[in-house]
């Protein structure tokens, strides 16, 4: 009989599933964590793996990594447990190499199907490689054989396929994936009868306008779908295969909008939650894997393109969109498909930035209606309707989950009895700030171990709009700058009155501690090359940051810098819809230390309004004291209105230029772009 491995920190959890396995023949192995885990299946090498996914030590993924990466259990079967709603750790997996998943709670029967299906799959695969083995074995007798009585073999070694074969494809495809919102709510309301017949309903509606576009190689994974379009070399369906796709996304959504009715009606008052879906559509090159033996041969599209489509679907939820579809895509698909936000997305497992669009129509053509479009044309209305409203259910419901998780942060202890604070893949570890109805906390983010910053805002209330409004700023003009001495952002998330970015932390702290304890003349111009480089890419933005100062001056382990805090940094740009970046003639902005003498003067301000604080910042940083001081606020902004700029100590006097055209007072004497500061660095 078959050995398995149990990797399950619950004990209770660990010891069913051994009970129940045990009574049907299966030989047993259990650990508790994943550490334990890898040591048995180094020991027994089970036939089958099954391990939790979050556990102390080393995780399931981890686990599955150390398996994949072993010679001697690279090929064993590993199902990977989950919570029923945690689709990410799911997707993670069966990238990471996983041959199932299975959700927490799940039934005896559910756990023996899955398990049987594994061995399954695994006797085919074995089958599959025996045949081919033997195949080759035969081919290189003969081969050889013909070799030895003087024949010429033009393939001895059989690299050839063999007649018949249908080898691995790959091609150029549109890749759709689709989920169902909130399933684990929904499920949690009907009895497993009930949850079968709702998916099936709605499979059959959804399916009717994939299958109508194209869509080739469906598969279901629990409650979502995946279709393939490829592109059509035939003259009697000339669409793209992206326009196919943004067509049968769109049929999908209008299906589940009608849908509802059907739910209404055949569970009347049982308080299901809003029925919505998402879904993600990508482009690019489609491997078609094959698997088994000749007469059960299984089809499962793989690749980069299958990922990254299933990753813009979950990203949909946190977007509040119904269909993001990547450039790709929108590329691809031709005119008249009509689209509401743009963004670029961040494809997690990859040093990759996408740009997406969020479709909301189809404009179709005469081309289109002869190929079975008509419906999107006759309907657009409804089609717009489903979608605006497939949008809203999405929208509520994940801003009513952020809250409530957003909310939990405040007063948490972060004691060892406490369960650790999650978000969206992070895990709180401690609190390290708080400022205002700003709070500041250490997070680990638990796909890599990367240590990041959490910010988050708890505005509640009419008083708060403005503070909501900076911090939403700040994320927005940070979105759009990608520089190595900008603070990175990984994350983020808003609702009516709450927020978060997820940012770079720095362990090192800020520059001022360094300044305290004396600087160098290099590393004083490294630095302040590192800043005006940042500047120059923040000003080609059209972004002032107006706080330049050294504790926004962060410092990295290898000893370079990032500006940061971007709470006050104003928008030059008067197309963005960014009013509350405005302030008032006549307000002050800064600190008062590193104003420009037009924030002391509340006059309008310019890039180089940052050039001057950073003159300032590179005088103190030489001289080990600040320009200017002053008893009263009036008299320190008066010195940076009309005083002259001090002498630097005389081992640093060949610098004075720099720093004299830095900090002139007039904007026409003083240095007119960061690039020209870096020149003269130089």
């Amino acid at each position: 009989m078959a050995t398995v491995l149990i990797v399950e920190d619950d004990d209770a959890i660990r010891n069913n599933i051994i009970r129940l396995l045990k009574l049907e023949g299966y030989e047993i192995v259990s650990a508790e964590n994943g550490r334990l885990g890898l040591e048995q299946a180094l020991r027994h090498r089970p036939d089958l793996v099954i391990s939790d996914v979050s556990m102390p030590e080393m995780d399931g993924f981890e686990l599955l990594e150390a398996i994949r990466a072993d010679r001697f259990l690279a090929q064993t079967s590993v199902m990977l447990l989950t919570a029923l709603d945690d689709r990410a750790s799911m997707r993670r997996g069966m990238t990471a190499g996983a041959d199932d998943y299975l959700a927490k709670p799940f039934t005896r029967i559910e756990l023996l199907d899955a398990l049987q299906g594994l061995m399954k799959k695994k006797e085919r695969i074995e089958e599959s490689i025996e045949a081919a083995v033997k195949a080759r074995e035969a081919h290189l007798r003969q081969a050889f054989s013909d070799s030895l009585g003087g024949r010429v073999v033009p393939d001895k070694f059989g690299l050839e396929a063999p007649l018949g074969a249908i080898p691995d494809t790959m091609f150029e495809a549109t890749v759709l994936f689709s989920d169902i919102r909130n399933f684990t709510s929904l499920a949690e309301r009907l009895s497993s009868s009930e949850v079968a017949e709702l998916l099936t309903q709605y499979f059959e509606r959804v399916c009717d306008p994939v299958l109508k576009n194209g869509g080739k190689h469906l598969k279901f994974i629990g409650d979502g779908l995946m279709a393939i379009f490829a592109q059509s070399l035939s003259q009697d369906s000339p669409l793209s295969a992206a326009r196919r796709g943004v067509s049968a996304a769109l049929g999908m959504v209008l299906a589940t909008h009608e849908f509802r009715a059907w739910i209404d009606t055949r569970f009347p008052g049982r308080g299901l939650p809003p029925f919505a879906i998402g879904i993600g559509l990508h482009a690019g090159e489609v491997t078609i894997c094959r698997l088994g033996t000749i007469q059960n041969k299984e089809t499962t599209p793989i690749g980069d393109t299958v990922n990254v489509a299933a990753r813009l679907e979950a990203s949909s939820k946190e977007l509040g969109w119904t269909v993001v579809a990547s450039n790709a895509v929108m590329e691809a698909a031709g005119d008249g498909i009509q689209t509401g936000g743009m963004t670029s997305l961040n494809v997690r497992g990859k040093d990759l930035y996408i740009d997406v669009a969020e479709i909301t129509g189809l404009v179709t053509n005469i081309e289109d209606k002869r190929h079975g479009m008509a419906t999107l044309t006759e309907r657009a209305e409804a089609v717009r309707d489903a979608v605006r409203i497939n949008s809203e259910i999405t929208a509520r419901a994940v801003k009513g989950a952020l809250n409530s998780k957003l909310s939990a942060f405040k007063g948490h202890q972060f004691t060892q009895e406490e369960e650790p604070l999650r978000l969206k893949g992070y895990r709180i570890t401690r609190k390290i700030g708080a400022g205002g109805m700003t709070e500041v906390f250490l997070a680990v983010r638990e796909s890599d171990g990367l240590p990041v910053v959490l910010k988050v805002l708890q505005a509640n209330g009419k008083a708060a709009s403005e503070h909501l409004s900076r911090f939403i700023q700040e994320y927005t003009l940070l979105s759009r700058i990608e520089h190595p001495h900008v603070i990175r952002i990984y994350d983020q998330g808003f609702t009516d009155d709450h927020a978060y970015i997820a940012m770079e932390y720095f362990e090192q702290g800020d520059l001022r501690s360094e300044i305290t304890a004396g600087m160098p003349q290099e590393r004083v111009v490294a630095i302040i090359s590192q800043v005006a480089s940042a500047l120059d890419a923040i000003h080609r933005l059209d972004v002032i940051h107006r706080d330049l100062k050294p504790e926004n001056i962060m410092r990295r382990p290898d000893g370079t810098v990032a500006l940061a805090d971007f709470g006050i940094a104003k928008s030059m740009l008067q197309s963005e819809n960014m009013a509350f970046t405005q302030t008032r003639h006549g307000d002050v902005v800064g600190t008062p230390y590193y104003l420009s003498p037009e924030q002391a003067c509340g006059t309008p301000i310019t890039p180089q309004s940052d050039l001057y604080s950073l003159g300032v910042m590179m005088f103190e940083m030489l001289a080990g004291t600040r320009p200017y001081r002053a008893e009263t606020l009036e008299l320190l902004l008066a010195n940076h209105v009309s005083a002259p700029t001090p002498p630097l100590p005389a081992a640093n006097a060949g610098l004075q230029p720099v720093v004299n055209r830095l900090m002139a007072k007039k904007l026409e004497d003083r240095y007119s772009t960061a690039a020209a500061v870096l020149a003269d660095l130089r």
